[in-house]
């Protein structure tokens, strides 16, 4: 039975306690995942998916593009902060995230494994030249029917998100590194993720049946609390930092 507890020297026993703990993060560390991102009747699902910019390609840009400046103006946040001097104290062996937005990288994590991509960079699928957010509002700017268009010599192919669009398969190579991660961990923690989208709803299963120990920080219940040894109902940023406090403290 799961054990519920806010206690930072708990948890902090725990990440201690394993020599190779793998850190899950959702789409926005600190609080509760964005339904807009997440449900199948949110804009996202609807503007954003693969179908829509498959068939509805300037509509799709109309949304996507204003929705990518959104994320790329955030900010890391403690909770980033915290789990980068984790990793750096060697108490947080791997890092996989969920998260598009690429604040872990920005706070310092090493080898984020990105399940979805990010939403910050686009991509020629003919010649593979990729582009930043600015260019592609230039391009979008300096087309016709508001769609960017790779610039490469000879090309001008339609430009797609590096990251996973609604409706299709996420980055296998991404998607393979995380369940090797969780196959070699040997204490699992799920922050802030509400653990309901196939295939990455199924990476805490991987670690439970080799009886390692499952930790969940969230604020969502979850399909796994009844498995976990620790369940923490609140956000994670506080706890979180609170951790690398007592592991790995800031030095002034």
């Amino acid at each position: 039975m799961a054990v519920s507890t806010t206690d930072p020297e708990a948890l902090a026993a725990a990440l201690l306690e394993a020599d190779r703990a793998v850190v899950l993060t959702g789409l926005r560390l600190g609080g509760p995942e964005s339904l807009d991102l997440t449900h199948a009747r949110g804009q996202w699902a609807q503007r954003a998916s693969l179908e829509a910019f498959l068939t509805e390609p300037s509509r799709f840009w109309e949304y996507f593009y204003p929705t990518a400046l959104a994320v790329a103006a955030r900010e890391p946040g403690p909770a980033h902060h915290a789990i980068a001097r984790l990793q750096r104290s060697g108490a947080v062996g791997a890092l996989i995230t969920q998260a598009v937005d690429r604040l872990h990288a920005r706070a310092g994590s090493p080898d984020v494994v990105e399940v979805h991509g990010t939403l910050l960079t686009v991509r020629c699928e003919r010649c593979g030249e990729r582009y930043g957010l600015p260019e592609v509002g230039a391009l979008i700017g300096a087309g016709d029917d508001g769609v960017p268009r790779c610039t490469t010599p000879g090309c001008a192919y339609p430009l797609r998100p590096e990251g996973t669009l609604w409706g299709e398969p996420l980055p296998r190579a991404a998607v393979e590194r995380a369940w090797e991660l969780a196959a070699e961990a040997d204490a699992f923690f799920v922050l802030d993720s509400d653990l309901r989208t196939a295939p990455i709803s199924l990476l805490p299963s991987v670690p439970l049946t080799r009886g390692a120990p499952l930790v969940v920080i969230g604020e969502t219940p979850t399909q796994y609390d009844r498995y976990a040894r620790m369940v923490v109902r609140a956000p994670s940023a506080d706890l979180i930092t609170a951790v690398a406090d007592l592991i790995a403290p800031e030095r002034p």
